[in-house]
């Protein structure tokens, strides 16, 4: 085995990692512009527990600004390394105090490393597979995740099988690092993201439980007049494994006052090659849909569909390449644009120790 970062000065309780992402695009038929795309991403991240109670993540990701989705003219996002912006971003920078069944931390945090995530579903490459698509695409920037991850507070308490977590973050995240807080559509106030999970887990299955929402009622849809409704949410959320094969599925809605897609369903099916001698190649197959709220500007299609088929070739421990197929139905909820096709190619080079 080659070793790519030298760790034998570091100490016995220092975990360092490390990871670049390339994905080439091309849209072969459908949505906006008939091209081609190519996207990067890397993070390089250091854990150091100064003891047994006490851990700090750090994290930085470099990105670029390229875009399929302007492509496609799709609202979910062809491609989860996708960010608007280019350059160096904290993506994690907390501190994390755990003892016996508790866990606070604080800092520079994207919640979907803990909330509305499955491992099983993070193998595909569309970012509705990744945090479903209302929570994802919520309040006036997003919550905090990538590529924007906020300040945050998350609290967790866990008994045998159960987990439950909530957590404070910025409701309008900006800039990590260099603005910790964009203010609301609404003068001198505040907007903080609340969210809270259930999660029981098994040696098979794994349900979470979770809700979402926000402190600021003032980024009503156009077309909505204040309704002393608040932007919230919920979902439910589940895998579950036998013979090496995993079954998941999301549903979940959002209040249709302020959120363009008020509801959101996907499932898919992964597993691994063994049958063909490859157990540590991946395989996938999953849909989604967004339906459009009813409050939306029209005319609208009732919503925007997904269909990605995708396979993982681990060509050795640091190397693998994934080819991909994505369907886009509806790209953006437009009546106009023709459903798309995608085909794409994802290379990872990771490193951990």
């Amino acid at each position: 085995m080659i070793d790519l970062i030298s760790t034998d000065a570091l100490p016995n309780d220092t975990e360092i990692y490390a990871e670049v992402v390339v994905d080439s695009f091309a849209n072969v038929k459908g949505g906006i512009d008939r091209s081609s795309a190519l996207l990067y991403y890397s993070a390089f991240g250091v854990e150091y527990a100064f003891n047994p109670s006490f851990k700090l993540h750090s994290e930085v990701w470099l990105t670029d600004n390229h875009s399929v989705s302007e492509l496609v003219g799709d609202e979910q996002g062809v491609n989860n390394i996708e960010a608007n912006s280019a350059g160096l971003h904290w993506g994690k920078l907390a501190l994390e105090f755990s003892r016996e069944h508790l866990s606070v931390l604080f800092g520079i945090y994207d919640i979907n490393y803990e909330f509305d995530v499955l491992e099983s579903a993070n193998l595909f490459v569309q970012s509705a597979f990744g945090m479903g698509t209302v929570f994802g695409v919520s309040g006036p920037n997003g919550p905090g995740t990538y590529p924007a991850p906020g300040v945050t507070a998350r609290f967790a308490y866990y008994q045998g099988n159960h987990t439950a977590k909530f957590a404070i973050t910025d409701g309008a995240p900006g800039s990590p690092g260099l603005s910790y807080r964009q203010p609301s559509e609404q003068p001198n106030k505040t907007n903080l993201l609340l969210t809270g999970e259930y999660q029981y887990q098994d040696t098979s299955t794994r349900l979470l439980l979770g809700w979402w929402g926000y402190t600021d009622d003032s980024t009503y849809l156009n077309s909505v007049q204040s309704t002393g409704q608040r932007n919230d949410g919920w979902y439910l959320r589940g895998e579950h494994t036998f013979n090496d094969i995993t079954l998941f599925g999301r549903v979940g809605a959002g209040a249709s006052s302020f959120n363009f897609f008020d509801e959101f369903y996907s499932v898919g099916v992964t597993g691994n090659a063994g049958l063909i001698g490859r157990a540590d190649d991946s395989w996938g197959m999953a849909w989604a849909h967004a339906k459009v709220s009813e409050n939306a500007e029209q005319p609208l299609a009732s919503g925007e569909s997904v269909i990605e088929v995708t396979y993982s070739v681990a060509v050795n421990d640091y190397l693998s390449i994934q080819p991909n197929i994505q369907w886009i139905g509806s790209p953006g909820a437009s009546l106009t644009t023709d459903d798309a096709v995608l085909l794409g190619l994802r290379f990872i080079v990771s490193f951990e120790e």
